[in-house]
């Protein structure tokens, strides 16, 4: 089965758990990348991590859903890809720090992109991983950015 439905099969039984009251006690991590490939591969590893994972494809998309769910079912932590086209990710930090301050962010970008990862951090940012990143450094970081989460088993 694709990520992808994955995710949206993990999204449809969050929705179901909210609406009964049986809220899951896993972390709920963002991810925001236009890239469908990277995008699920993110995911991926995040649900390997036992988070629960939503995603979008794009900037505004991935704003509108934090400020949807911000009341009923807040998220965790999120993950951002800095280059995106329309509205980048250093426009989505900057909305993020304004608006969702409490919500910590790991921003990711090509090897080319280093000082723009730095300027990221810089504007709020926690952490920042360069693409294509090792699966145990992002396990590493992951669990110290978004702390708490249940071990997968």
């Amino acid at each position: 089965m694709r990520i992808a439905a994955l995710v949206r099969k993990e999204s449809l039984s969050e929705e179901r758990a909210y609406a009964t009251g049986q809220m899951s006690m896993r972390r709920r991590i963002l991810v925001i990348d236009h890239d469908d490939e990277a995008r699920d591969m993110v995911c991926e590893h995040l649900l390997g991590l036992g988070f629960s994972v939503a995603s979008e494809d794009s900037g505004f998309s991935g704003l509108v859903r934090i400020a949807q769910e911000k009341e009923r079912a807040p998220f965790d932590g999120l993950i951002l890809e800095l280059d995106m086209p329309l509205l980048g990710g250093m426009a989505i930090l900057q909305e993020m720090r304004d608006r969702h301050s409490e919500i910590p962010v790991i921003v990711t970008a090509l090897s080319s992109e280093i000082k723009r990862l730095r300027d990221a951090v810089n504007l709020g940012a926690k952490e920042y991983l360069v693409k294509p990143f090792d699966a145990e450094l992002f396990a590493r970081k992951c669990r110290r950015i978004f702390p708490d989460i249940v071990s997968s088993t």
